[in-house]
């Protein structure tokens, strides 16, 4: 049986109401951890807010762990990402083959981009309820 692939990430809750929670995690890219990250423009460390789902209450401080499913990763790559430079791309090309105008072929490639977007705020509970990391009791 194959086991699934988990993101795990270390938080603390900053306000919980029962069935969600709001994790304060600290985000770091692979130069942050370098020794040499004080002499580097690259390194990024960053605090970020995860709205999470939980089973219990969880006392703002509670430190906790966050886990998400790592395929989820990839999909939203798909949606956030890889869709609108598709879209952007396709509208681009048509545009200029029907047109032979570059002005309004770029205008149109990245006015795609505006209803696409809308549409994906309108489904933005679909998506929280997709694409979500549940909060564990930490074992730290």
């Amino acid at each position: 049986m194959s086991e699934k692939k988990q993101i795990e990430h270390q938080g603390i809750v900053e306000h919980a109401d029962g069935e969600h929670a709001r994790v304060r995690i600290l985000s770091q890219s692979a130069c942050a951890s370098c020794h040499a990250k004080g002499v580097c423009t690259a390194a990024d460390l960053q605090e970020k807010l995860i709205d999470a789902s939980c089973d219990r209450n969880y006392a703002p401080g509670e430190r906790v762990t966050l886990v998400g499913e790592s395929k989820l990763g990839l999909q939203a790559a798909w949606w956030a990402y890889i869709l609108p430079l598709f879209l952007m791309m396709t509208t681009l090309i048509a545009t200029y083959t029907l047109t032979n105008n570059e002005n309004l072929a770029g205008l149109l490639a990245l006015g795609i981009l505006v209803p696409y977007f809308l549409i994906i705020k309108l489904f933005n509970n679909k998506f929280f309820k997709t694409f979500s990391f549940t909060i564990k009791p930490s074992t730290e």
